[in-house]
């Protein structure tokens, strides 16, 4: 009872320290195998991932994901796909031979994915990925693209808890901050695929610039720092320049940083610079350090966490349902300033 937990006013204090001391000194500890057998569960959530476990970008949601398994005492065993030539499919097997309760199936980059076979009674929670739609045709790296306008696909058919970021609703913020600091000559530097986050957040930033009576100016460039520099670049050679970018990633905004000081030209100064993602250990670090727009990966790794554990009669709320979307917030640095246009 008392290395149970389950005293319940029975065991008298001091006794339930002579046990736990007895306890400690013989290096007890309970076997797992003997609970689940008694229990008819492991108490161990499976989480597949294409990258994450490997990368420090989308870390916070794997480990999120393990803080609220921890409190409600799981353990969480993560396969990463980069690491071995195994299917989603071929992991959520692997796991199940282990007797994994449920699964979180979570992607590094923004995609709808085909509905993984998984073994029968096992719940899945999807993390940064949707189920493809009908009719989907098959984008760069598996991805799938969104609609165009507005940026939430319509007649998703999502019948699993599914969590994705609002990278529509965050690209819009990041206008209207550059709007709000009075900007008018803005460009955004883009990605140059049809992935579903390019899609939404040109979706967005069109969209706010039009609510503001002005035409976007979106040039696909790509995904890395030298692609932000060589576009900033060519941007500060114009004869009217912009004074104002939204890039669709903080490393892409790295790049614009650097141009501009390569160019001699004061951000936030005379060019103010946000990004999106709110990558760790990185945007906070630049010169100046980069106004962003963060992904939400510790609230999707926390919320489907706790969806899973809900489904498995864990807590006492009732299991979110189908698509979440999850509020891009902005995080305040230092690249944005109040235009000086000329």
């Amino acid at each position: 009872m008392v290395l149970n937990g389950r005293v319940q006013g029975t065991v008298a204090a001091a006794t339930q320290k002579r046990v736990l001391d007895a306890a400690a000194e013989l290096g007890y500890t309970r076997s797992a195998l003997a609970i689940s057998l008694k229990e008819q569960r492991s108490r161990t959530i499976g989480l597949i991932t294409d990258e994450i476990a490997t990368s420090p970008f989308a870390g916070r949601m794997a480990r999120a994901a393990s803080v609220a398994a921890a409190a409600a005492g799981y353990m969480v065993i993560t396969m990463d796909l980069s690491l071995r030539d195994h299917t989603v499919e071929d992991a959520a097997r692997l796991l199940a031979e282990r007797q994994v309760d449920g699964l979180l199936y979570a992607t590094m980059g923004r995609m709808r994915v085909r509905r993984p076979t998984i073994p029968p009674g096992i719940p899945l929670v999807l993390l940064n990925c949707e189920l493809e739609r009908a009719g989907d045709e098959e984008g760069p790296e598996g991805s799938r693209a969104a609609d165009g306008a507005g940026g939430v696909p319509q007649g998703t058919g999502v019948d699993l808890p599914t969590y994705v970021p609002d990278d529509h609703g965050g690209a819009r913020r990041a206008a209207r901050r550059l709007l709000e600091t009075g900007h008018r000559r803005i460009v955004m530097l883009s990605g140059d695929d049809q992935s579903l986050g390019v899609v939404e957040r040109e979706a967005g930033f069109r969209e706010e610039l039009a609510a503001a009576g002005l035409e976007a100016r979106i040039l696909p460039v790509g995904w890395q720092m030298d692609d932000g520099y060589r576009a900033t670049a060519r941007l500060l050679g114009e004869p009217v320049p912009p004074t104002g970018l939204f890039c669709i990633r903080d490393r892409v905004a790295a790049g614009a940083l650097h141009a501009a000081a390569a160019a001699e030209v004061a951000v936030p100064g005379e060019l103010s610079v946000i990004g999106f993602d709110d990558e760790d250990f990185f945007a906070e670090r630049l010169t100046p350090p980069l106004t962003t727009i963060a992904l939400p990966h510790e609230e999707m790794g926390r919320r489907g966490m706790e969806a899973l554990l809900e489904l498995l009669g864990e807590g006492g709320a009732t299991a979110e349902e189908g698509r979440q979307v999850i509020a891009c917030p902005l995080v305040e640095r230092g690249s944005v300033g109040i235009a000086r246009e000329s």
